[in-house]
């Protein structure tokens, strides 16, 4: 018994102690700033200076009203004005503030100031009258060992009698009127102790009726609520009411105790309503949480002695009389006012904290839970407009709205009791918060209004998680029951975009919209989780049968019905079930058949251009504009993947030529449609030009996909038809596109911009896709003939097209070094005999250089560097061609002499090779005279030091007789032509100077 009493005097000495002991010291704080504030006024008053009053009047603090009062006397206000009317007497030096700053300490809250001034004032009273019960009871059980039980009682009963006495005498002296009022208090705790410790504690108990036991133990709890009744001040009614649970606490626990602790709760809640006493209330619901506690401990661990159930209905009975006349407090008309209030909030909080928790431990399961709290949050909810309305209480009407919604979301999660599955519990959840929402909206309750709309919110994308969830596991919630549940969340979130439009359509902004997501557009973000939802169902629709016609039939609603509200967060939604329709129309025809396929895709083709029209957007303004790009993207999708599983499993050739068709189609598609812009500027054929970037867009893309067809696919095949390759056959319509490309670009005036840079290259396409064609039809032996000859031919077409193409020159340039490089190097490599004389390199090699030199005189009469288009692309490569003009002779003359040169060495016998090198050294000496270039005969000089050296260490060695005598009378035939042309010339130049 000693170490049970023991133990509960250092629970009871911490909480009443040790805790306003730390409150103290800042108690103490606070009084030494009022200390000094008080010594710097009464020096500011002894000093006479004109100012002062206004400093002191700066200094003291506004709720000391005596100092105020004085300060307001006549006298004093002359003393005051008469100074203000000149500007110097008034000082305003910066150490002033700095003195007001120190003398104004922190301020806080007028509840909490209440609350430490009780514990400041009154822990010294609390401490004593607790270790007074307990040095009573201690005595007691000292007693116990020399008296018997009754007169044990006697005694303690006179000890209370004793300091009710003296408490009676004490309360009418002031300076005894404290201590006084603790007497009285401590006599009625120790009544109430003698009498329980009559009826229940070994060595004191001397009453063996349980009925005249009961009474006892009323008279006891009778006589200390009495004195809390009469008591003037909370401190003195908390201290009576604490010290009667204490003492049924230390009581064995049973029900009868659990009653008494119930009625003195009520009794403790009943005095809390009478006045406005917030502490005792909170100390109240506290303490009665504590007994809850002790009280379902004591009948589990009981129970197979106990009726548990009837000791869970009496726990729940007595929770519900303490809590609902706590909460029942804060209703009074004393708490009238606007102003939040922070320890009633507190208190208000706790006590519905007291409510839930208590009968949270006495909870069995039971499946009628759910429509009790559910029932009981309606009460609620409507009593809590009497707070707003009636008692006009504005924090007392939001907090126990919240809470209100907070209990049916309880109801709503417990009915999982009755086997609902956890979609259908979500669905309840969003439908109660939807009400919750309109409710704060029509009772125009911002507060209440921003929080039922993120609470929805946040129940709809829990559901999209909880779905998500659900579908990656095996054990899946039935399939009718999800989508059920999906349906549901569809149907909610039209109901908030319904509700939106008719109550709230000339607001800037959607009535949910909590988060401000674009201040131009009213979006609301219940229209995005339409979208979501409808997304939803279309994964949940992956097996069903047929489901790719009828879901793209309830997009095309989505879009009527988008366009004709204008609501733009439903506009945002439809991108993700743009997505999850795609998918699910991809699944349900990968598998099948290609005039299939393209049966199965009709609905959602048709709803990818339906999204083109169906995309008006209304500006404040009453102005409209279409956001049709993304339809236009979506409709041109559609078409560039069919026309590749249509047609790629009749032949891998057909994707690519539809592509290149589809090419000319959008190109046509593009140039109409800007011809009709102003003409279809007021109807909805307006949709169609705002989105005229994407067919261009895509008329390019459809040529990107052909080349890459073409090289991956069509150069890869050898297959003919007829005489013909197919990749030749396709190359031709190839070079046909894109010849119509390039000259479309001079039909119409309508391409500006990128569209000038872009279609000039088509030309250069065109000669790509040829230069591949000669490169893969035309054998190896004839290629060097093929370049040359191709290189006339844009030659000849760059000089008759020279306003449009005269870069064609610049790239026939081009080709004519390559078949110099062929006819010099590449065919030099193909060694391989053959019987037929058209087969020969030597004269294919030939025929080349008679083409290169026919080359050569062309463009020598005619320079590819004079060029008349001076724009985009085309003016580029003017640039470089204008580089190479001051070198002209050389970079068309070289590579000739260098391939000749190379042709010589393979194609004759060594024994002639100096005599047909000393021709081309000739030739490339007249030339030099000819064009009166110095290089030429620089070069023709070094070459015949070359050919010399080879006749006299190769010739005179190798070659016979008769090959040595033709070689040298050729040679020194042709130095002494040389020599003679050149006297010649040099003559003719100084008779030109002369």
């Amino acid at each position: 018994m000693l170490e049970m009493l023991g133990f509960f005097g250092i629970l009871a000495a911490i909480f009443y102690l040790i805790f306003p002991f730390i409150l103290s010291s800042r108690i103490r704080e606070l009084t030494e700033r009022v200390r000094e504030l008080e010594t710097r006024l009464g020096e500011g008053e002894a000093k006479p200076a004109p100012s002062r009053p206004i400093e002191k009047e700066k200094q003291i603090p506004k709720e000391e009203k005596p100092i105020q009062v004085r300060e307001a006397a006549p006298k004093t206000a002359k003393t005051v004005v008469a100074p203000a009317a000149s500007a110097t007497p008034i000082p305003s030096p910066p150490k002033q503030e700095k003195v007001t700053k120190i003398a104004e300490p922190a301020q806080k809250s007028e509840a909490w100031q209440r609350f430490e001034k009780q514990i400041a004032e009154n822990w010294t009273g609390i401490l004593g009258t607790i270790i007074l019960v307990m040095g009573v009871g201690f005595l007691g059980i000292y007693a116990a060992l020399n008296m018997s039980p009754f007169f044990r009682f006697l005694m303690i009963l006179g000890i209370a009698i004793a300091l009710f006495g003296a408490s009676v005498f004490l309360v009418r002296k002031d300076f005894w009127e404290q201590i006084g009022y603790w007497l009285r208090s401590g006599s009625g705790a120790i009544v109430l102790f003698a009498c329980v410790a009559s009826t229940s504690v070994p060595g004191m108990k001397w009453i063996q009726s349980e009925s005249l036991a009961l009474v006892f133990i009323l008279i006891g709890v009778a006589i200390n609520l009495t004195l809390a009744w009469f008591s003037s001040k909370q401190r003195f009614a908390s201290l009576h009411i604490i010290l009667s649970l204490v003492s049924l606490a230390i009581l064995p626990f049973s029900t009868l105790i659990f009653f008494l602790g119930v009625g003195v709760s009520f009794f403790s809640a009943i005095l809390a309503y009478r006045a406005k006493w917030e502490f005792h209330l909170l100390q109240t619901v506290l303490s009665f949480l504590v007994l809850n506690f002790i009280y379902k401990t004591h009948f589990s661990i009981q129970g197979p002695l106990l009726n548990s159930d009837q000791s869970r209905i009496w726990g729940i009975l007595g929770t519900l009389l303490v809590g609902i006349t706590s909460i029942l407090v804060h209703y009074r008309k004393v708490y009238s006012s606007e102003k939040f209030e922070t320890l009633p909030f507190i208190t208000h909080i706790f006590s519905w904290a007291g409510i839930g928790l208590g009968l949270a431990l006495y909870s069995t399961g039971s499946v009628w839970n759910p429509p009790i709290l559910i029932v009981s949050s309606v009460v609620l909810f409507f009593w809590a407009r009497t707070a707003r309305e009636k008692k006009k209480i504005r924090w007392l009407y939001l907090t126990d709205s919240l809470v209100s919604l907070g209990i049916a979301f309880i109801g709503v999660l417990l009915l999982s009791r009755l086997e609902i599955d956890k979609f259908a519990i979500t669905v309840f959840s969003s439908l109660l918060f939807t009400i919750f929402f309109i409710v704060a909206s029509e009772e125009k309750e911002d507060f209440l209004k921003k929080v039922g709309a993120g609470l929805l919110h946040f129940s709809w994308a829990f559901f999209l998680l909880l779905l998500m969830e659900d579908q990656s596991t095996e054990n899946k919630v039935g399939f009718f029951s999800t989508l059920a549940s999906c349906l549901g969340m569809l149907l909610l979130s039209f109901a908030i975009q319904v509700y939106d439009s008719v109550r709230n359509k000339d607001s800037s902004r959607a009535i949910d919209d909590i988060y401000g997501i674009l201040e131009d557009h009213k979006i609301s973000p219940s229209g995005v989780f339409i979208g979501l939802f409808s997304s939803a169902i279309c994964f949940l629709a992956f097996p069903w049968q047929y489901s790719e016609f009828y879901l793209p039939i309830f997009g095309i609603v989505l879009l009527a019905i988008r366009q004709n509200r204008n609501w733009s967060g439903l506009g945002i939604g439809l991108f993700p079930f743009l997505i999850a329709l795609h998918s699910l129309v991809i699944y349900r025809i990968s598998h099948l058949e290609p005039w299939e396929i393209l049966l199965r895709d009709l609905p959602a083709i048709a709803f990818s251009f339906l999204c083109i029209p169906l995309s008006k957007v209304k500006r404040d303004s009453d102005k409209s504009l279409y956001f049709s790009q993304p339809g236009a993207v979506l409709f041109s999708s559609h078409i560039l993947f069919l026309s590749y599983w249509v047609t790629n499993p009749i032949s891998p050739f057909l994707p690519g030529i539809l592509w290149l068709l589809l090419s000319v189609f959008y190109l046509e598609a593009k140039v109409f449609f800007e011809k009709k812009e102003d003409i279809w500027q007021n109807s909805w054929k307006a949709s169609i030009i705002a989105s005229k970037n994407i067919w261009a867009i895509f008329a390019i893309s459809f040529v990107a996909l052909f080349l890459g067809a073409h090289i991956l696919v069509h150069l890869q095949s050898e297959y003919s038809f007829g005489i013909f390759k197919i990749r030749l056959l396709i190359q031709f319509f190839a070079i046909a596109v894109f010849l119509y490309w390039s000259t479309s670009q001079s039909s119409t005036q309508i391409f500006t911009g990128i569209w000038n840079k872009i279609l000039p290259f088509f030309w250069e396409l065109s000669a790509i896709i040829a230069t591949i064609a000669i490169a893969l039809e035309i054998p190896n032996q004839w290629l060097a003939v093929a370049w040359i000859l191709w290189a006339f031919f844009l030659e000849l077409l760059g000089y008759k097209f020279s306003s449009r193409i005269s870069r064609f020159r610049f790239y026939s340039l081009c080709f004519f070094w390559y078949s110099c490089i062929h006819v010099g190097f590449v065919s030099s490599s193909n060694t391989s005999p053959s019987s037929y004389w058209a087969d020969q390199e030597w004269l294919s090699g030939l025929i080349a250089i008679l083409l290169l030199t026919a080359y050569l005189v062309r463009v020598y009469k005619f320079p590819s560097y004079k060029s008349s288009e001076t724009e985009r692309f085309p003016a580029q490569v003017q640039q470089l061609a204008e580089k190479l003009s001051p070198r002209f002779n050389v970079v068309i003359f070289y590579p000739l002499f260098a391939a000749v040169a190379l042709f010589l060495y393979w194609s004759f016998d060594s024994s002639l090779l100096t005599l047909l090198w000393m021709v081309e050294v000739f030739i490339v000496f007249v030339i030099g005279l000819v064009l009166r270039e110095e290089h030429f005969r620089y070069v023709s000089l070094g070459s015949m030091i070359i050919c010399l050296v080879r006749l006299i260490f190769w010739d005179l060695s190798k070659s016979s007789t008769i090959t040595r005598a033709l070689v040298f009378l050729g040679v020194g035939g042709i130095l002494i032509l040389m020599n003679t042309l050149y006297g010649k010339f040099k003559n003719r130049e100084k008779s030109d100077v002369a």
